[in-house]
C-alpha cells in the first residue's frame, strides 16, 4: 500500500509499504554444476530483488501505518531474491552468500526519525550483503512513490467528478464524448454551416445530458494549446483552447511582434494551459464570453498595465468562474494548474513574476454594467 508519508516529495520506505528494489544487477554467484573445469561452480550474474516489507531493525517509537521506518545505516531488508540458483558452496563471488541483506547507500539529508536519516523512493541500494561491500554493489534505486504534484493534489475532487461523469466515454469507456455532444465537427465546417456560436455555447447539446456532464467536468482539466483535439487529451473539434491567461500578457507589445516580457523568454503559447471553450476565436461563443468577462473585470486595471502574475491570474479566474460557473471548477484547482503550467516558462519564481494585463473580446459585452454575458443574449455557458 502507499502510506502517503513523504520526505522531500519522496515516499518514505517502511515495513508497511509496498516498495521494491527490482532486478539489481549483476549479483554474481557460483552456480552448479561443479565440474573439474569449474570446481566452485559456474559464476553467473543474477538480477536481485528486495521488498520494503522485509524491513528489519527500523524505528521503534515512530511508526508509519503501525510499522517500523527504514533508517540510515541501521535498517536493512533482511533478505533478497533472484539468486537462489547460485547455490554452489561458494555462493556469492564477494560475500559467499545468496539471498543476502539489502542496504541503502543514500537517504534524505534533512528529514530524520529517531535521530537517523530516513530512506525514500529512488534512494539507492546494494544487494546480497553478508559483509561490506555487497555481492551486488552497483547502486540500484528503490521504488516507492512520488508525492502528488500540487495540481494533482489540488484537483482531487475535480478528477473524481470527471471520472464519474465520463465513465462511459473514452478513455474509460468506448463512446466518443465529442460525437455524443455534437461537438465533433471542425471549426471550418461549423463556419461554413453558419454556426451560431453563442447559442452553441448554451444548448447545442441539449438532450444529451451525459455528454454534457462529461464535457463540463473536463473543462476543469486545463490542456496545452496544441493538445490533440479528441475530447480526451484536448478539446473537441468544435471547441477551441482558450489561454486562461492571455498569451499576449507575456509579450511587450503584441504576439505578432514577438518580443517577450523580461523573465518570460521560455514562454510557449503552444504549451501554455488552456480551457476548452466553444467558438472559433476570442470574440465568439463561450470563448468570446470569457474574454469579454475578463475585459470587463479588468476595466479598472487598464490595458497594457504591468502587474504581478498572481494578480492577473486571479483576475482571469474571476472571468472563468463567471462564464463557466456550471462546470464547478474550484479556484484552488485552476490556480494550481496555471501555476504548474507556467512555472517552467519563467526564469523567476512566479511570486516575483510580472505580466501585462491584455484584455480582448467584445466591447459591447465588456461594457455591460454587471453582467457581461447579458449583452450577447445568452444566459450561461456550458
Amino acid at each position: 500500500m502507499s502510506n502517503k508519508v513523504f520526505a522531500n516529495a519522496l515516499e518514505i520506505s517502511c515495513k508497511a509499504a509496498s516498495g521494491k528494489t527490482m532486478c539489481a544487477f549483476p549479483d554474481v554467484c557460483f552456480t552448479p554444476p561443479q565440474t573439474p573445469a569449474t570446481p566452485p561452480g559456474v559464476p553467473l550474474p543474477y538480477p536481485n530483488t528486495g521488498f520494503s516489507s522485509d524491513t528489519t531493525d527500523g524505528s521503534t517509537t515512530v511508526k508509519i501505518s503501525g510499522q517500523q521506518v527504514m533508517l540510515k545505516n541501521k535498517s536493512y531488508f533482511k533478505t533478497s531474491s533472484g539468486d537462489e540458483a547460485g547455490c554452489a558452496p561458494k555462493k556469492g563471488l564477494v560475500t559467499s552468500t545468496n539471498k543476502g541483506k539489502i542496504y541503502f547507500s543514500r537517504w534524505s539529508m534533512d528529514v530524520m526519525v529517531e535521530g537517523e536519516n530516513v530512506v525514500r523512493h529512488l534512494d539507492i541500494t546494494t544487494h546480497n550483503h553478508r559483509s561490506y561491500p555487497g555481492n551486488e554493489s552497483i547502486p540500484w534505486p528503490h521504488l516507492e512513490s512520488m508525492a502528488p504534484g500540487a495540481a494533482k493534489a489540488a484537483c482531487e475532487k475535480e478528477v473524481n467528478r470527471e471520472k464519474a461523469a465520463c465513465k462511459d466515454f473514452k478513455k474509460q469507456g468506448t463512446k466518443n464524448v465529442c460525437a455524443s455532444a455534437g461537438m465533433n465537427i471542425g471549426i471550418k465546417k461549423q463556419r461554413a454551416r453558419g454556426a451560431n456560436w453563442n447559442k452553441m455555447s448554451v444548448d447545442a447539446i441539449k438532450g444529451k445530458e451525459a455528454a454534457d456532464k462529461c464535457l463540463r467536468a473536463r473543462k476543469c482539466r486545463l490542456v496545452p494549446y496544441n493538445a490533440q483535439k479528441d475530447g480526451v487529451k484536448g478539446c473537441c473539434p468544435s471547441q477551441t483552447p482558450d489561454h486562461v491567461i492571455p498569451k499576449s500578457s507575456f509579450y511587450e507589445a503584441s504576439v505578432s511582434k514577438g518580443k517577450k516580457l523580461p523573465g518570460w523568454k521560455k514562454y510557449k503559447m503552444s504549451a501554455a494551459p488552456c480551457m476548452c471553450a466553444e467558438g472559433p476565436s476570442n470574440t465568439e461563443g463561450s470563448h468570446g464570453l470569457r474574454h469579454a468577462s475578463h475585459k470587463f473585470m479588468g476595466r479598472k486595471v487598464g490595458a497594457g498595465t504591468t502587474q504581478s502574475f498572481a494578480k492577473e491570474l486571479n483576475l482571469c479566474l474571476k472571468s472563468v468562474q463567471k462564464v463557466f460557473k456550471s462546470s464547478n471548477c474550484s479556484n484552488k484547482c485552476l490556480k494550481a494548474q496555471l501555476n504548474e503550467g507556467h512555472k517552467d516558462m519563467c526564469s523567476k519564481d512566479l511570486k516575483d513574476a510580472e505580466v501585462k494585463h491584455s484584455p480582448s473580446g467584445s466591447d459591447a459585452a465588456s461594457e455591460a454594467a454587471l453582467n457581461p454575458l447579458k449583452a450577447l443574449g445568452t444566459k450561461t455557458s456550458r
